[in-house]
């Protein structure tokens, strides 16, 4: 394993960093991660730790994720009920 010290971008005169921390695909297969899974960091003393964010599905064919989220959006705006509650007939 690898750390380097890139240039991010310079503002205003000034140079941001970011670190990138090259892992061997061995080491990646060998842990089950894909490309692009998120991933959570935990500092311990001078100890960094890397684990899976969140476990992810292979993506599906046909379906993009901001289908998704627009049929999400769609279900969330329409009338709050009260499933207990009894139902009046439309006026």
């Amino acid at each position: 394993m690898r750390a380097r010290k890139v240039v991010n971008r310079v503002y205003e005169g000034r140079t941001y960093y970011r670190w990138i921390l090259s892992v061997s695909p061995k080491d990646i297969q060998q842990l089950g991660w894909v490309d692009g899974q998120p991933l959570k960091t935990y500092i311990r003393g001078s100890t960094l730790t890397i684990e899976p964010g969140v476990s992810i599905a292979p993506p599906r064919r046909g379906l993009r994720s901001s289908d998704l989220e627009g049929s999400v959006r769609r279900r969330s705006l329409g009338p709050q009920r009260d499933p207990i509650a009894p139902q009046r007939p439309n006026e």
